[in-house]
């Protein structure tokens, strides 16, 4: 099973959630992900998220719609 690990977090001086933008995309592990966080936060980024995308299976398309 491959996953990739996405961090998303919003820029300083930005409040809306829909402003979130994809910081880094090539983690393989947790640590990773940390030491980025880390670096964006004494930048001002902030509200940070993480999601792992299983790209073992297929997109269902079809169930994002409805």
């Amino acid at each position: 099973m491959k996953n990739e690990i996405v961090l998303w977090g919003i820029a300083k001086g930005e409040t809306e959630a829909w402003k979130e933008q994809v910081l880094y995309t090539k983690a393989t592990n947790m640590n990773d992900i940390d030491k980025v966080r880390a670096i964006a936060a004494k930048d001002g980024w902030h509200s940070f998220r993480v999601s792992v995308i299983d790209l073992s299976q297929e997109p269902n398309f079809k169930e994002c719609i409805n």
